[in-house]
């Protein structure tokens, strides 16, 4: 993995130290500069995986229906959905594959932030080295705090909301022992999140889903 992950490694970790030389003489601020980089690149993805969500939504009562019909004959049922998704211009696998482009970039930016050796002596605010645990857990509250506000955002059906309070919880525990670089990603990430959350609600509000005929 980390071969063949090494050419987005090497190019994130040039643009870390890109920034580091160039822009501001600190990783902390590097980290965050790095974060807002890949997730500007990676914005198109998320407006074409956002839109296909959206066309999904439209239609999930209708597609229901057809489930319910022919509940009894999968193979009736497959050769409907089918010919629905072909109608409606819809590729059920649209939604997947802008996030599938995208694991390979936050897989490599993790292995950057883990290995990167001059991390381990970089200090940010009032964290001594982005590369030891969070001393005062501060980072682990705010990932855990933005992880919850991401999560309750994006919350469609009021039964998944359970999901938006152990969640936050589940992945403090686990993050207690991440280096304090990668809690800062994932804190910044999740700023981004949120933010780009409200803007796309803007742009491309929740459809009122069409009914099942």
């Amino acid at each position: 993995m980390d071969t063949i992950l090494k050419p987005i490694v090497d190019l994130l970790q040039f643009i870390l130290q890109f920034y580091y030389d160039n822009a501001f003489p600190n990783y902390g601020i590097g980290i965050i500069l790095l974060t807002i980089t890949v997730r500007v690149v990676l914005l198109p993805l998320t407006i074409t995986q956002t839109k296909s969500m959206i066309e999904m939504q439209k239609v999930q009562p209708k597609l229901k229906a057809l489930q319910e019909k022919y509940k009894k004959d999968k193979e009736r049922l497959q050769k409907e959905m089918l010919a629905f998704y072909q109608e409606h211009k819809i590729n059920p696998l649209a939604g997947c594959f802008p996030l599938l482009l995208q694991m390979p970039v936050f897989f490599a930016l993790f292995l950057v932030l883990q290995n990167f050796e001059p991390l381990k002596e970089a200090s940010f605010l009032w964290i001594s080295s982005l590369g030891k645990p969070d001393p005062y857990y501060i980072l682990v509250v705010l990932m855990m705090a933005t992880t919850f506000l991401t999560s309750y955002m994006t919350i469609t059906d009021p039964k998944q909301a359970q999901i938006a309070y152990i969640m936050p919880i589940v992945l403090g525990f686990i993050s207690i022992q991440l280096q304090a670089g990668i809690l800062l990603y994932w804190v910044v990430t999740n700023l981004w999140s949120i933010g780009q959350q409200y803007v796309m609600a803007r742009f491309y509000p929740t459809p009122t889903p069409q009914k099942g005929s």
